[in-house]
């Protein structure tokens, strides 16, 4: 949740202040300098809560909802600014996680659990086509042999693919990824093709964007669409987005 709505705050500062049709000289003399500095706070209050929580994918996703952002503003001052200022701040955050985080018991515990999930996804043409069915786990892992066998903690295979196929099958997968590449894509399109000034829509569909992109990343090591809260959090994200796509009569293709 921390990371949708990090991205969302850095697709406000970001669009207000480097969008396109805007200049630096222009942006210091606009009411918009006031609102990307509140914003530029909050998000810098937001990182410093997420790096403390540990949360390694988030972190993970949140660099990439910023790369993905700058890319699609295109300023290419702003990219090489980017790239200076990558390398440090990974650096910086790899070492708070480092000290928060010193084990790696829960690395091997999402191994185990990803092998589990890909080979109860594909043992049956019929798990292959729609799955084992929501929340079976619970009722037949030991026919299973999942958790180690009951070694480890119950809980889900720690990765939203995975859990798509082993839960729903491969269809519903590729059905969740097309999904996702055609919002992204639109949002890309109208982001690039975008000449106006920019102004608080603009900025919310470029945070989306983000957000989209910082969700799917985080996903691949966990399972964040299987957790109430944080769904809800991402379609609320998606919903701000296609409503700006909606009102620019843009569709996806």
């Amino acid at each position: 949740v921390l990371q949708i709505i990090a991205s969302l705050a850095l697709g406000l500062v970001l669009g207000l202040a480097f969008g396109r049709g805007s200049s630096i000289s222009e942006f210091l003399r606009s009411k918009r300098l006031r609102i990307v500095m509140a914003v530029a706070v909050c998000f810098a209050l937001i990182c410093v809560a997420l790096l403390l929580s540990g949360t390694r994918a988030s972190q993970l996703g949140l660099l990439v909802s910023g790369i993905v952002m700058v890319l699609a503003i295109g300023n290419r001052k702003l990219i090489a600014l980017m790239l200076v200022l990558l390398i440090p701040a990974a650096a910086g955050g790899y070492y708070v996680v480092q000290q928060t985080r010193q084990q790696d018991e829960t690395n091997e515990y999402r191994k185990t659990m990803w092998r589990d999930g890909i080979r109860l996804a594909t043992e049956s043409p019929r798990h292959l086509l729609v799955g084992v069915g929501m929340d079976s786990l619970k009722n037949r892992w030991q026919e299973w042999g999942l958790f180690d066998r009951g070694w480890l903690p119950m809980g889900h295979f720690h990765s939203t693919p995975i859990q798509i196929a082993a839960e729903r099958g491969l269809p519903a997968l590729l059905f969740w990824l097309l999904f996702l590449g055609a919002y992204t894509r639109s949002l890309w399109q109208y982001l690039r093709r975008s000449g106006g000034a920019p102004d608080v829509p603009y900025a919310i569909a470029l945070g989306v964007l983000g957000g989209v992109a910082g969700f799917f990343t985080a996903g691949i090591v966990h399972n964040n669409l299987g957790d109430g809260e944080v769904a809800m959090a991402f379609y609320l994200a998606a919903a701000l987005g296609a409503a700006e796509l909606v009102s620019k009569n843009v569709s996806p293709e």
